[in-house]
């Protein structure tokens, strides 16, 4: 029997994140809080002081009673500030339960000296840690179920509904249907179907209700045990079932409200005790039996009934088998069902359960303690009905009167989990050293993201991490990831969310994180739900990443098989790796903003600071570049001296600064000509430019000249005082060869000087153009 424990730590069940409102906190500022707590509880707080609560259940009542929703605030509608535990009374487990039946709430506020809320106690975490199943065992439906059923028509409106359950003060209404047999139900509404459309549709509550119930309806006998009905509610997620007569008709309704007041927790411990004390005087007259070693055989079978009783509400399963039948049970007891999801009458084959390696091991240490005559004792894992794999320790012994081995079998996953879990977290400390070591010996980000997401991966056997990135627009990218099958993969995919917000984003900035287990069935916007199903994601963690004060992108682990209860542990993972991540991208930040830096220098360095050209450095370094590139290639290289005609007349006569905007100006149209992507132009000196033109013969240097005249006649730039004409000129040296190793790239420069200068003495304007002839 699993019994209530009072050592139970009930502080550990206090969930500590939580959503909080203002008194004053408007109708949809309800909704959404109750939402973001999933519907547990929602705290109203003024001060930092705990004013009172709200579950769904008031927003129900309120709307039933003919409140429009501008008419509700959280003030109004509130339970008073007594429904709360304070933390002294967490040490008393029956003082708890005892309350929460009294109030009839799902959910209570936990509250210090101060008045300072510390969390939410649930009365579903509650019941996930105190299962007095076999209590429900002894009690049939008929002594808890409620005969007064409250019904309403399937064509009646969901507004309707609400004030019925208000009035009525219940949490669900059946929709019935008469038929020639009698009533018959139909189907189901519940508050929380009736919160989900209220929801849906933005606070306002339209629709009928058969849009809305749920059907079939489950059904359950009067004369069955409330044990049934409990394990029927855990298997459909439920929280209520219809009672019917052998004709079907509605005679009733069990909730799980119902199932709890049932389990008296005097009538409980009263049980246990009973149970004990026939276990210890069934175990005496047992032992005195077999002292004798007389009629052992009657004592059993006279002794049967009262054995499986007792043996049913042991901690660990008890069996029998043969010796030469070894994995084959000739009985099993009812404890059987905790351990593998089966009853005893529908265990499969054994060997079916435990993997082959196992199955190998276990069986050659029990025939070595049966040759040695020992009692033996060995674990092994069994895949568990629901899929998962757990451990049993198996001990027994053989009984040579019986010719019989007998045995327990007893669940030892949360002593393996512990061993499996010190060993993950060391595993994990050892990824974020490593991670953090990555980060202080190397620059590269991603390879640091990478190292980061493939670690995580292996350790968590996840199908899929990654790290998504954002982008300027909006979306984002999947810049790194490490997938389990290649299938998985969704690297560099610009991915578009419809459902991140401004406060999806705000919340990830104050640090939060997000938890699915099962996509589907998870509280989810639409959009949200159909990306996850388009990445075939069934499970995901999300984890934010930040830079500064700025949301850099999220660190996401997906599983793609099957959905996937996450352990609070693997979201801890995320969240101490995430950290050192940070500081990676802090420091790429800076990496970046010093290369910036660095190339602002260069470009310093490397352009004239009044025409935005290459400057004279730039071109003796490129000029030289180029020069070998078109000697290791057999390429021509031209280069082309420009010269302002009668530039320091210009200077005199209109000022320094009207001089400057002209160099600026031809500087402007020399660079505008250059016809391919090597092509450079640099200021030479004063007046005085170069174009170094890689790739170009001497045929494409005039054409490139006569086009920069021509741009420069339609300048139509007045100097008055030039001796070529009243409008500004240029003149040009043009210079080609095929580079040699045999001869210094000064020479070409030499010739592509002394053309500037055989045009400037014949008159300027006009361009003078040569080859080096390097035979």
């Amino acid at each position: 029997m699993e019994q209530l424990s009072s050592g139970l730590n009930l502080q550990a069940l206090v969930q500590t994140h939580f959503v909080a409102i203002a008194p004053g906190d408007s109708f949809n500022n309800i909704l959404q809080g109750l939402q973001e707590n999933q519907g547990s509880g929602l705290v109203v707080e003024e001060q930092g002081q705990f004013r009172g609560l709200i579950t769904q259940r008031e927003v129900i009542r309120a709307l039933g009673k003919g409140y429009s929703p501008q008419e509700i605030t959280a003030e109004r509608i509130m339970l008073p500030s007594d429904y709360c535990l304070s933390l002294k009374d967490l040490d008393d487990l029956l003082g708890v339960l005892g309350r929460f039946r009294h109030l009839g709430v799902d959910a209570l506020a936990v509250v210090n000296e101060s008045q300072r809320v510390e969390g939410l106690l649930t009365r579903q975490r509650l019941r996930e840690r105190l299962r007095p199943a076999d209590l429900l065992r002894i009690k049939r439906v008929a002594e808890v179920m409620v005969c007064d059923v409250a019904t309403i028509a399937a064509e009646a409106s969901l507004q309707e509904a609400v004030v019925l359950m208000s009035e009525r003060g219940v949490t669900s209404l059946v929709i019935p249907e008469e038929t020639s047999r009698g009533v018959l139900p139909r189907g189901i509404i519940t508050e929380k179907d009736i919160f989900q459309a209220l929801h849906r549709q933005g606070g306002v509550l339209t629709g009928t209700v058969g849009s809305m119930m749920s059907q079939p309806v489950l059904t359950v006998k009067p004369d069955q045990s409330l044990w049934q009905v409990n394990h029927l509610l855990q298997e459909h997620q439920v929280r209520r079932v219809v009672v019917v007569d052998d004709d079907g008709q509605m005679v009733g309704i069990v909730t799980q409200s119902n199932l709890l007041a049932a389990i008296d927790i005097t009538e409980a411990q009263g049980v246990i005790q009973v149970l004990t004390q026939e276990l210890s005087k069934a175990t005496a007259e047992l032992r005195w039996q077999l002292s004798r070693q007389q009629a052992i055989t009657a004592a059993i079978t006279e002794s049967e009934q009262r054995y499986n009783t007792l043996i049913s509400h042991l901690p660990v399963a008890l069996y029998r088998r043969d010796r030469d039948r070894l994995w084959q049970f000739n009985y099993v007891s009812d404890q059987i069902y905790q351990l593998t999801g089966y009853f005893p009458q529908d265990l499969p084959d054994w060997r079916q359960l435990v993997p082959p390696p196992d199955l190998i091991l276990a069986e050659r240490e029990i025939e070595q303690a049966l040759q040695q005559q020992r009692p033996y004792s060995t674990t092994y894992r069994i895949r568990h009905r629901d899929g998962r794999f757990r451990y049993l320790s198996d001990r027994g012994q053989f009984d040579p009167y019986s010719q019989m081995l007998h045995g327990v079998l007893v669940d030892v996953s949360d002593q393996k989990r512990t061993e499996e879990r010190l060993k993950t977290s060391l595993e994990r400390e050892m990824i974020v050293s490593t991670i953090i070591q990555d980060i202080r010996q190397s620059i590269r980000l991603e390879e640091i993201l990478q190292r980061a997401v493939t670690s995580i991966q292996q350790l968590l056997l996840s199908d899929r991490v990654l790290i998504y990135r954002f982008l300027a627009d909006g979306s984002g990218i999947v810049a790194v990831e490490a997938t389990a099958l290649p299938q998985y993969s969704i690297l560099g995919q610009v991915i578009h969310d419809p459902c991140f917000t401004k406060e999806t984003a705000q919340r990830f900035l104050e640090g939060r994180t997000l938890t699915i287990s099962d996509v589907n069935q998870a509280q989810l916007q639409d959009c949200y739900r159909e990306l996850l199903t388009r990445l075939q994601v069934q499970a995901n963690l999300v984890v934010p990443l930040l830079q500064g004060q700025n949301l850099w992108g999220l660190l996401i682990a997906h599983h793609c098989r099957s959905p996937r209860l996450w352990q609070r542990e693997e979201l801890f993972l995320l969240q101490r790796i995430a950290e050192p991540l940070t500081v990676a991208l802090q420091q790429a930040e800076m990496y970046e903003a010093l290369e910036q830096a660095n190339a602002n220098l260069q470009q310093m360095v490397y352009i004239d600071s009044l025409t935005d050209i290459g400057n004279r450095r730039c071109f003796d370094e490129l000029f030289l570049k180029e020069w070998r590139r078109c000697q290791r290639e057999q390429r021509p290289l031209s280069l082309i001296m420009v010269d302002i005609d009668c530039f320091k007349a210009y200077n005199d006569h209109y000022g320094h600064l009207q001089g400057d905007q002209i160099l600026k100006q031809v500087a402007q149209i020399l660079e505008s000509h250059l016809q391919r992507a090597g092509d450079l132009a640099t200021r030479f000196g004063g007046e005085e430019f170069a174009l170094i033109l890689p790739n170009t013969d001497q045929r494409g240097a005039i054409h490139i000249v006569e086009n920069i005249q021509a741009a420069l006649a339609a300048a139509n730039i007045t100097h008055a005082k030039s001796t070529v004409g009243p409008k500004l000129t240029a003149s040009f040296g043009i210079a080609t060869t095929v580079p040699s190793p045999d001869h210094p790239p000064e020479m070409l420069l030499h010739l592509a000087d002394q053309c500037l200068y055989e045009a400037k003495t014949r008159g300027r304007d006009r361009w003078v153009a040569r080859e080096l002839s390097l035979s």
